[in-house]
């Protein structure tokens, strides 16, 4: 039986498929699933885990992005042993993302791993308008990372969000530059447990920053974050390229 999904969704899977780059891969996590966008219209499954979970998470994917015009190719998946538990399942997808990650070049032939991560900041690409399979049209924000990498093109790589995410982690993906001075980050539950037995507060973020009334990147709405001075990313960066 086919689904009939949400809009939002809906906007969100054709978002999602029309930010990755050609040739990029997309492992959505716990689904025991890994995809490679091969054109602009087609994903390709290119491994899934041998388990009646996996088989119905890839059919949903399917439908999902059938429901915006997206053909997915799937009959030579590379088959995989279903992990023994959920935490080694999470422990051998993170290791198999990893690794793709840390293949990735900018331009020059320079791993995107080597680069200061640490200095990224969220660029605002523009809106833009996309068409769903009833005919209606919804506004989406394009979004990118911007890493430096000096002496090479422009001096800066834009990074699909996903892909900087999983090279660099939450702890730096879940972040941005309020100021020149200060990042807003989002907090996770034992910090903020931690922050009820102190004087501190931290800020709510939603679409706009409550410092400064600019754009936050949709992956920042909602989150409680604390403030942390910009000198502390920069301080990480030399100490890493001293290493």
């Amino acid at each position: 039986m086919t689904e009939e999904f949400e809009p939002e969704l809906k906007v969100w899977a054709l978002e999602h498929f029309n930010q990755m780059a050609i040739q990029a891969v997309w492992r959505p996590e716990g689904t025991g699933c890994r995809y490679r966008k091969t054109d602009e219209q087609t994903l390709t499954l290119e491994q899934r885990q041998d388990h009646p979970d996996a088989e119905l998470q890839h059919e949903r994917i399917t439908q999902l992005f059938a429901s915006v015009n997206i053909s997915m190719i799937d009959d030579n998946p590379m088959i995989t042993s279903a992990a023994l538990s959920a935490e080694e399942a999470f422990r051998q997808e993170m290791q198999e993302r990893q690794a793709i990650a840390a293949s990735w070049t900018n331009e020059c032939g320079e791993p995107l791993a080597s680069l200061p991560l640490e200095l990224a900041e969220p660029v605002y690409l523009g809106d833009r308008e996309v068409l769903l399979d009833d005919g209606e049209t919804a506004t989406v924000e394009d979004w990118g990372v911007s890493v430096p990498s000096v002496g090479c093109g422009d001096g800066f790589v834009v990074m699909n969000p996903d892909d900087y995410n999983l090279l660099a982690g939450d702890a730096l993906f879940m972040r941005y530059k309020s100021d020149e001075d200060t990042y807003l980050v989002a907090m996770t539950r034992q910090e903020m447990f931690n922050m009820t037995k102190t004087d501190e507060l931290g800020v709510l973020v939603g679409s706009e920053c409550p410092d400064t009334g600019v754009k936050v990147p949709p992956w920042m709405w909602g989150t409680y974050c604390k403030r942390v001075k910009a000198e502390h990313y920069f301080l990480k960066s030399v100490e890493g390229e001293e290493e």
